[in-house]
């Protein structure tokens, strides 16, 4: 009976654990003009409920954002916030935890209430850190840069939702 639910036990945290894979996401801000603009960016992500520690560098305009054990990153819920502080962002970087599963490129992989697909060559082995290709997350010129490309176009034929929720592309850094 002991090992039945020692058992159920783990099977029930391998389920918890299975959505934690992003642990950690970098973000690079646009908009600010000083200190005050860093604080209130600060404060609007560590308002998040994934979120466990948020350290910024306020010289290069970036935040690095650490995920609480068990939960994942949500790139829309970082967002959200940044955007509600009157912000938007230049860049976004998530990091996969170290005992994430790797990514397979062009497959998509439901965590949490997001979808992700790497497009492009995925880096194996050790952490896995990925930019994510989105309009919301790239600066207007990055962005133009990115449509202009071949893998802005082939990404123009990708699905924006899958069952409802939205669908994040990757590129493998």
């Amino acid at each position: 009976m002991l090992k039945k639910i020692v058992l159920l036990l783990l099977l029930f945290w391998g389920q918890q654990y299975c959505f934690a894979q992003f642990s950690r996401a970098t973000l690079q801000a646009t908009g600010l003009t000083c200190a005050l603009c860093s604080k209130a960016i600060h404060q609007a992500l560590e308002r998040l409920p994934f979120v466990q520690k948020v350290s910024a560098q306020i010289k290069e305009s970036s935040f690095e954002v650490l995920a609480k054990p068990g939960e994942s990153i949500d790139p829309a819920a970082i967002r959200a916030a940044v955007e509600e502080a009157g912000f938007f962002i230049g860049a976004l970087y998530l990091t996969r935890a170290t005992d994430a599963p790797l990514l397979v490129s062009n497959t998509n992989t439901k965590e949490g209430n997001n979808y992700f697909m790497v497009v492009g060559t995925v880096k194996n082995g050790g952490v896995q850190t990925f930019q994510v290709l989105h309009e919301h997350f790239l600066t207007d010129k990055a962005f133009s840069k990115l449509s202009n490309s071949s893998l802005g176009a082939q990404l123009k034929q990708q699905p924006t939702l899958i069952e409802g929720l939205p669908v994040f592309y990757l590129k493998s850094q």
